[in-house]
C-alpha cells in the first residue's frame, strides 16, 4: 500500500484508530475523518503520513471537498453510532448517522470514484437463531443498530451496481482491546475491577459471543481493503469461537489471579437478547489467508495488565 492514500471515516475511534496505525505501518498515507464526539484525537499517532480531519459524516459538502482534495485510493467507512443500548434509546439519531451518513459518503464517492470501498457492517444484522453464521444466512436484525447497518449494506450494494467500484461489506463481530470508546461488556468489566475490586455487576450471563482482538480484526480489514477481487462481497470478521459472559468472567479471573464475585444487575439485563452470535470465518480465511494472532485469554491478560486491575 506504499504511497496510497486511504480515507478512514471514524478514524479516531476504537477500531478506526488501530486501523489507521496498521495502514501507516503498511506504508499508506492515511486521512482520518472523525467528529471526535466518541473518538479521541490522542488515539491517532503523530505521524507525517497521518492527517486527522474533523467533520460530521452527514456533511456531504465537506465530504465531497475532502475526497476531491485527497483522492483516496481506498475508502474504509467505519464512522457510526455503535453502542446498541444507545441506538435503541436514540433511534432517529442512529438513522441519521448510520444511514444518512453512509448515504452522504457514498454520494461523495460517486464523484471521485475510489478504487475500492470497505463498509464496516456488523454481526447484528443476523437473526436470533442460526449461529454460527455464514455470510449467506438471511438477515434478521433484532435492534436499531443492526437495522441501520443492514440499510448501510444495501446502500453499499447500490453504490457498487451504479459505479462498478469493488466493494467489501465487512461484518464485524465483537471487537475487544485497549481504548474502547463505548461501554461494551469487556471495558465495563475493566472499569468495575479498576483498583482491585472483586465484584462485577453484570446483565445477562449466558449469551455467547464471538470476541476478536481489535488488532486481529484490523489485520483482516487491511487485508480486505487491499484485496484485488472484483464485485461486491460480504465477509464476516470474527474469531470463529464463541464465549459466554461466564467464560469472559473466567478469563478475567485467570488474568487477575483471584476469584470474582458476580452480581446480576437488572438494569443491565437486555430485554431482547440472542443466545449466540458466532462467525463462520471460512470465507475470510479463503479470501485473504488471515488467521488471528492474539488469543482471547492473552487479550484479556494484556488488558488487565495495562489497567492495573490485578
Amino acid at each position: 500500500m506504499e504511497s496510497e492514500t486511504v480515507l478512514v471515516t471514524g478514524g479516531a475511534g476504537f477500531i478506526g484508530s488501530v486501523l489507521c496505525r496498521a495502514l501507516l505501518a503498511r506504508g499508506a498515507r492515511v486521512v482520518a475523518y472523525d467528529n471526535v464526539s466518541r473518538g479521541r484525537r490522542e488515539l491517532l499517532p503523530v505521524h507525517p503520513q497521518c492527517l486527522l480531519v474533523e467533520g460530521d459524516i452527514r456533511d456531504g459538502a465537506r465530504l465531497r471537498a475532502l475526497l476531491r482534495e485527497h483522492a483516496p485510493r481506498v475508502v474504509c467507512h467505519l464512522a457510526a453510532l455503535h453502542f446498541i443500548p444507545y441506538c435503541n434509546a436514540h433511534p432517529w439519531e442512529a438513522v441519521e448517522v448510520n444511514v444518512n451518513g453512509t448515504r452522504a459518503l457514498l454520494a461523495a464517492c460517486r464523484e471521485t470514484r475510489p478504487q475500492r470501498l470497505l463498509f464496516a457492517s456488523t454481526a447484528a444484522v443476523y437473526p436470533a437463531e442460526g449461529s454460527p453464521f455464514a455470510e449467506e444466512h438471511p438477515a434478521g436484525p433484532l435492534d436499531v443498530y443492526g437495522s441501520t447497518k443492514l440499510m448501510g449494506e444495501e446502500l453499499s450494494r447500490l453504490f457498487f451496481l451504479e459505479t462498478g467500484v469493488p466493494t467489501v461489506i465487512a461484518r464485524f463481530f465483537n471487537a475487544f482491546g485497549p481504548s474502547d470508546t463505548n461501554p461494551h461488556l469487556i471495558p465495563d468489566m475493566l472499569e468495575q475491577l479498576q483498583g482491585g475490586g472483586d465484584t462485577l455487576r453484570l446483565g445477562n450471563l449466558e449469551p455467547v459471543r464471538d470476541y476478536v482482538h481489535v488488532e486481529d480484526l484490523v489485520d483482516a480489514v487491511a487485508a480486505l481493503a487491499t484485496h484485488h477481487g472484483d464485485g461486491c462481497q460480504v465477509v464476516n470478521v470474527g474469531s470463529g469461537e464463541g464465549r459466554s459472559v461466564r467464560d469472559v468472567v473466567s478469563a478475567f479471573e485467570a488474568a487477575c489471579a483471584r476469584p470474582l464475585r458476580v452480581v446480576q444487575d437488572s438494569a443491565k439485563v437486555r430485554k431482547v437478547e440472542r443466545s449466540a452470535l458466532v462467525a463462520d470465518v471460512g470465507k475470510l480465511r479463503r479470501e485473504t489467508g488471515w488467521e488471528p494472532r492474539i488469543s482471547f485469554a492473552e487479550g484479556i491478560r494484556r488488558l488487565v495488565a495495562g489497567r492495573g486491575t490485578a
